[in-house]
């Protein structure tokens, strides 16, 4: 009988080839559409990833959180020596390994001014990763974006099962403290719709197709990130840091 973390890494895999059939699809839809294929087929692409092109999500106001950029919000010192990006899905099942093992070393990186990480939410499971990412937006209005974070992770729900409703967000910012009325109009209103969906878009752009995808100044970490202990994660941000100009 396998072992718990060996039944872990068998269904990590699981999911992770689910997600890279997702994205050979898109792929594929994508081919569909310049090559000009009659309109049966077309809509026949269009039918199996369908859930990966969203644009139906809560109708935005096309702002972008304050001091927010349209692929998402930096946290550290500038004169950190490294910058990580960090792409996820709220929604993603590796995401929330990626965040139970090595989500504190990311805090702990910025803390101690090792890296400056950038979190992206590329919301592309669907209407409750929209959701998820408009709060993202409000929590960096307010000021609390990981904390935020940490919390709707530490709660994810089973992927596309109507999770992360207008409550759950709500109530997910009052249990770190974003218990005011901006902050939840915010989060009703879908203030930052339209920046989840630029965000998304940056991250087709960047030609990233699953997620979670991490980058250390720029070049993606070898192997897959859920696959890495904490450990092996910080040892591979203090080697970069260690090979950057001071």
């Amino acid at each position: 009988m396998a072992s718990k973390k060996e039944q872990a890494r068998q269904r990590a895999a699981r999911l992770r080839a689910e997600a890279e059939e997702r994205a050979r699809l898109e792929r594929r839809r994508e081919r569909l559409l310049r090559f000009g294929v009659s309109a049966a087929v077309l809509v026949a692409a269009v039918v199996l990833v369908l859930f990966l092109v969203r644009d139906d999500g809560p109708e935005g106001t096309g702002a972008i959180p304050t001091g927010a950029t349209a692929s998402g919000i930096v946290v550290g010192e500038e004169s950190a020596p490294i910058t990580i990006d960090y792409w996820f899905d709220f929604q993603c099942p590796f995401c929330g390994q990626f965040e139970a093992e090595s989500g504190p070393v990311l805090e702990d990186v910025v803390a101690d001014g090792t890296a400056r990480v950038a979190y992206h939410p590329a919301a592309f499971l669907g209407e409750e990763s929209d959701r998820a990412s408009n709060a993202f937006g409000c929590a960096i209005d307010a000021g609390r974006p990981v904390e935020y974070l940490t919390e709707l992770f530490e709660n994810q729900p089973p992927e596309r099962s109507g999770g992360y409703t207008d409550d759950d967000l709500v109530e997910a910012g009052a249990a770190i403290g974003l218990d005011d009325p901006e902050f939840e109009s915010c989060v009703r209103d879908g203030t930052y719709a339209d920046w989840g969906s630029r965000v998304r878009e940056a991250f087709r752009d960047a030609g990233h197709e699953a997620t979670p995808t991490v980058l250390i100044n720029g070049e993606e970490l070898e192997g897959n990130p859920v696959d890495l202990s904490a450990e092996e994660f910080r040892a591979a941000v203090d080697a970069a840091a260690a090979g950057s100009p001071q």
